[in-house]
């Protein structure tokens, strides 16, 4: 960066403070709940940091204390039976509680206000439940033939998206069951219904299975003439918008298909080939219980109605979410907003998967803070970029039908993008053949932003890792040396890469850059990693061109990330066990304006085998929330819960009940017991 972090917010408010006939100057001061900053100077961590260990629990610094607050299964409305009936789960059932395998959080305030109140005592929580496994809504199973194909709907009711109030106590917060017709907690799953909106909206793909679809599916309740019953599925994490609405992103949704692409899909899609033999879901093996709109034979398009970015109105739950296709169909990690300095919005978005991209959508219009209604439809209008990193800087390049058409022609491709909705639905094709960057599995994005929503300029992109990157690349530093093959192995640990929008502003189209940390060890080669899919250990340093990024605690793999209201950048990882086997999945923190070598600390660690992701706090900081996803999992890459009941044996952890109680993904809260700020 050219300049210190400090010194660009600083310069960028004053900036902000002098455009007087930019919208949004007036507002008063705000934190949104996932991403923006007060503009002081970044604090460093003020706690102790975590030991590494391997233990079945929640380990915090001293003074800190966690509780649940929900996990699978829990009821999310009055008069149900608190915990599930597993010999007897039905679909109808789990769409009234909360789902499996939840990921990325979001907070809102009770009711809609920008900017929302900081003191808050009550608020509505949506979580993403990524995936499901089969082993674990019926462990009773003797084996997996003997699944049903009722067990499997209900499978597939268990993933979407849970949204649910809670209420402060004296003691912490408490899930507010819902009555029926009273309340917001509801389930979107993938047989809720949806309409499509924005330019690939009637793309033939979609037109053909949305038929599929809705032949299969019944139509129950209520819900607009143009809804589609495909709901949403595989989200992994997503953002929130001023406007108050939840953006939940589709990742991995070949996962919900049974079978393969026909000849012609994968000739036109070829990065969006269908398998799904390893994201846990029952349908590979059991294609005739599977229903019929995730059968490839019967819906060979159906894939297209999914890898979007979904709008979902927390405050309504009549409300008919939203799948925005103008923001481009790929394997959505993240839809992180932010406000351009002339007030238009800006989706970041990363496409987790080895060697896809960044993008990034700019509205065509400006946010209205005094009309909630007038922004009901920004994300339907304006123009996707994909990133280009060069050697220090970088650009955003407009995906458009004419650029994209003529650069597959000029790599004398046979694939032509037909219309605008052709280039969304394949956005993945057209980035590559603009010169797009292929990243190291580029999961969140995260931008600071100052307390009115506006983009300050710095953004940051975790990118987990890459086990076969076969070449360098300044923004991916990181790959196989053929002269010391045990040094390194591709890039195990993974990264944070820094951006800064040229000008300090969200909509600009060039950027500088640099690897703002590694994962790995700081000290250098002074311990091994193991690596995925063994093999001969490895050494992992921190160190780009000869020279460490950290300081303190060893990590890999970052995935979810959140910025507090002091910048201070909270760093969840997903796969650091796979790779340091004395430790499990942790949550770091580090102050983003610190200098090289940043200090780095263990804020937490997680049970056995679990994934941590959707950190975020509390609107005043005084609880800090996350996702303990598939308590229990393997150690090992692609294989899940290689401990099995019909196995004969016992799962690996029994979190988050303990004893011998079955592992349960759960949202956690901790606090601090002095009751102060988080972090401090």
């Amino acid at each position: 960066m050219a300049k210190h972090i400090n010194e660009l917010i600083a310069s960028r408010r004053a900036l902000l403070g002098g455009l007087v006939g930019i919208p949004l100057l007036d507002l008063a001061a705000c934190a949104t709940p996932a991403q923006s900053t007060n503009g002081t100077a970044s604090a460093g961590p003020g706690f102790a940091s975590v030991s590494a260990t391997n233990a079945d629990t929640v380990s915090l610094p001293n003074g800190y204390s966690w509780r649940k607050l929900i996990a699978w299964g829990d009821a999310l409305f009055e008069g149900m039976p608190e915990a599930p009936n597993l010999d007897a789960l039905t679909r109808a059932d789990q769409e009234r509680r909360f789902g499996q395998n939840n990921d990325m959080l979001a907070l809102f305030a009770a009711e809609y206000a920008f900017p929302p109140p900081k003191t808050q005592d009550r608020l509505i929580l949506c979580a993403n439940n990524e995936y499901a496994s089969l082993e674990l809504v019926f462990p009773q199973l003797r084996t997996p033939r003997d699944v049903s194909g009722e067990q499997i709907e209900a499978i597939y009711a268990s993933i979407g998206v849970s949204v649910v109030e809670i209420a402060r106590e004296r003691s912490g917060w408490r899930v507010v069951k819902s009555n029926d017709g009273n309340g917001r907690n509801r389930r979107i799953t993938p047989f809720s219904p949806v309409v499509f909106t924005g330019p690939a909206a009637q793309h033939p793909w979609i037109i053909e299975a949305i038929a599929v679809v809705n032949a299969a599916e019944p139509a129950r309740g209520a819900a607009p003439a143009n809804a589609v019953r495909c709901g949403t599925g595989a989200n992994c994490a997503g953002g929130l918008t001023p406007w108050g609405t939840y953006l939940t992103a589709e990742e991995n949704f070949d996962g919900l298909f049974v079978g393969s692409l026909p000849v012609d899909a994968q000739f036109n899609e070829p990065a969006l080939a269908i398998d799904a033999s390893s994201f846990g879901y029952p349908g590979p093996g059991f294609p005739d219980k599977t229903p019929r709109q995730f059968r490839m034979q019967d819906n060979p398009h159906g894939p297209s109605l999914y890898g979007w970015v979904v709008e979902i109105d927390p405050y309504d739950p009549t409300s008919t979410p939203k799948k925005r296709t103008a923001l481009g169909r790929k394997k959505n990690e993240c839809a992180t907003t932010a406000i351009a300095q002339d007030g238009r919005v800006v989706v970041y978005i990363g496409d987790d998967q080895r060697d896809e991209h960044v993008y990034k959508f700019i509205t065509r219009d400006r946010f209205d803070p005094s009309n909630r209604a007038a922004n009901a439809d920004l994300l339907d209008h304006g123009q996707l970029y994909c990133a280009q990193f060069n050697e220090t800087g970088g650009r955003w390049i407009p995906i458009t039908l004419d650029a994209a058409n003529a650069a597959a022609a000029a790599e004398e491709s046979p694939i032509r993008f037909r219309d605008e909705a052709d280039l969304l639905v394949r956005v993945r094709d057209a980035a590559r053949f603009l010169g797009a960057t292929p990243m190291d599995r580029p999961e969140d994005v995260e931008a600071v932003c100052d307390e009115n929503w506006r983009g300050l300029g710095p953004v940051l992109i975790a990118c987990t890792y890459n086990s076969e990157r076969g070449f360098a690349h300044p923004a991916n530093p990181r790959r196989e040396d053929p002269e010391h093959p045990n040094r390194a192995q591709s890039n195990l640990t993974g990264h944070v890469v820094r951006i800064d929008e040229a000008s300090g502003d969200s909509a600009a189209t060039t950027f500088t850059w640099d690897i703002f940390v590694m994962g790995g060890d700081p000290n250098a080669e002074s311990a091994t990693v193991r690596t995925r899919g063994g093999g001969a250990p490895a050494f992992v340093s921190t160190a780009v061109d000869g020279e460490p990024t950290t300081s303190g605690d060893r990590f890999a793999c970052p995935d979810n990330m959140f910025i507090d209201s002091t910048h201070r950048i909270w760093i969840a990882t997903d796969g650091s066990d796979a790779v340091f086997e004395d430790c499990n999945d942790c949550i770091l923190m580090t102050p983003v304006a610190a200098e090289r070598p940043r200090p780095i600390k263990r804020f937490l660690v997680g049970p056995v085998g679990a994934e941590l992701c959707g950190p975020l706090m509390a609107p005043d900081e005084r609880t800090f929330f996350c996702s303990i996803q598939h308590p229990g999992a393997n150690n090992v890459e692609g294989v899940e819960f290689a401990t099995l009941r019909w196995q004969g044996t016992a799962p690996a952890s029994s979190f988050p009940d303990g004893g011998n109680a079955w592992p349960r993904s759960a949202v956690i809260m901790i606090t601090r017991e002095d009751g102060a700020r988080i972090g401090d």
